[in-house]
């Protein structure tokens, strides 16, 4: 039986996550979709994610769909894909960093936005109990489209301002996860005239959230090679933390506001209701159409009628509308360092306004990660923890300095 956990398909696999199910689970998205639909398709390089991305493609085949396999991808890609050939579906498989040894299998639809909550439950009440087959019908295709980093790449580029950013001679260090955000990374970095340094995860398991480990290496690295950003992204890379040198690891809030000084400050904005009050007010008060929604489903219904320049949710998982509509760090990276390039003084400026206006706080890391898990509700993430309490919410990010948490506290507001 298929687990729901998180809004997503995630559990253990081969304990939770049959072969049998993810067969059944592509054959119930293909007549969903329709038979001739095509179906774009990515997985991370662990053999596990491997496996199953063909027993989905098996069950999607098995129904008359066509699919369009970009072997390793992150999530970016798939959207993005979705958009660019006008493909009915799509699916992502990779490692769940939120717990060891779990992977998770995202969904999409056209024009490009993930199915979470409601829509996915639906799907897995569709998969049980159906074991009956229907007899030799019309068998789909696949496709490999082993270009896809390229038109990717391309279009990331195309979005921002790139010669501002290669006239800035930025340096970065970067790390990534183990596979297709490393080869785009150095892309990206190489068409941008960049220096900079790349650092992969490695190919073993990956460290689960927060990624303690990898943002120590990153602010040391920073620090030693005298550069101007470091950035850690997420196995999918759909959400990253980003290291500024005489600031430290700012939270998604502040990276949100750094990417928006390249926008209209009437440009509108979703977040959901954990992402902290007092950034949102701040950018109220400066003049953005701000709109607060409870949690992430309803997030990326807005973010599909509505179109904002920018949506966030509490995790950090950032979307670029304009661009896809699937959760996309790289696209939210690019824009920073457009933003970094044209107006350096101006990021500055802004996340020390705001760093000011809240409160906040050294905190041990053992008190932050047994308050966590003593919280059912507690959120973990690439760079720390959102912890909810009665009316307030707490974020806390790691700071390599320190070896600490800094702790945000703030009253929460209702959406």
């Amino acid at each position: 039986m298929l687990k729901y956990v998180d809004g997503r398909i995630t559990g253990e696999p081969l304990v939770d996550i049959k072969l049998d199910d993810v067969v059944m689970l592509g054959a119930v998205f293909g007549s969903l979709l329709g038979k001739r639909s095509l179906v774009v398709s990515g997985r991370d390089v662990r053999p596990v994610s491997r496996m199953f991305k063909r027993a989905l493609t098996a069950g999607l085949m098995s129904v008359g769909c066509d699919i369009m396999d970009f072997h390793e991808a992150v999530s970016g890609e798939i959207s993005f894909s979705m958009k660019r050939f006008g493909a009915k579906g799509g699916f992502n498989i990779h490692l769940n960093p939120r717990k060891p040894g779990y992977i998770t299998i995202r969904l999409y639809k056209a024009p490009g936005y993930e199915l979470v909550g409601k829509e996915i439950i639906d799907i897995i009440a569709l998969t049980q109990g159906k074991t009956e087959g229907q007899g030799v019908g019309e068998i789909g295709w696949v496709n490999y489209a082993e270009y896809m980093h390229e038109l990717y790449t391309s279009a990331l580029i195309s979005f921002i301002k790139s010669d501002e950013i290669s006239a800035a001679g930025l340096k970065i260090v970067a790390s990534h996860g183990y596979g297709a955000s490393g080869e785009i990374l150095g892309r990206l970095f190489s068409l941008l005239e960049l220096e900079h340094t790349l650092m992969s995860s490695g190919r073993g398991n990956i460290e689960t959230y927060p990624y303690i480990k990898e943002m120590s290496k990153i602010a040391a690295s920073t620090k030693a090679l005298k550069s101007d950003l470091g950035v850690v992204f997420n196995i999918d890379a759909s959400a990253l933390a980003v290291y500024i040198k005489d600031i430290g690891f700012l939270l998604p809030e502040e990276v949100l506001l750094a990417i928006l000084t390249r926008y209209p400050v009437n440009s509108n904005v979703v977040v959901d209701t954990y992402v902290l009050p007092g950034i949102v007010e701040y950018m109220i008060n400066k003049g953005y159409q701000v709109k607060v929604v409870e949690n992430e489903e309803k997030l990326i219904e807005v973010v599909r009628r509505e179109r904002p320049v920018l949506a966030l949710n509490s995790r950090g998982d950032f979307i670029t509308p304009l661009f896809s509509l699937g959760y996309d760090a790289l696209i939210a990276f690019m824009q920073l360092l457009e933003a970094f390039s044209i107006q350096r003084k101006e990021v500055y400026e802004e996340v020390a306004n705001v760093r000011n206006l809240l409160s906040h706080s050294l905190k041990d890391g053992k008190d932050v990660s047994t308050a966590c898990n003593n919280n059912p509700e507690c959120i973990k993430t690439l760079w720390g923890y959102r912890i909810p309490g009665d009316k307030v919410i707490r974020a806390y990010i790691y700071s390599p300095e320190m070896d600490s948490y800094i702790e945000f506290v703030e009253q929460l507001r209702n959406p």
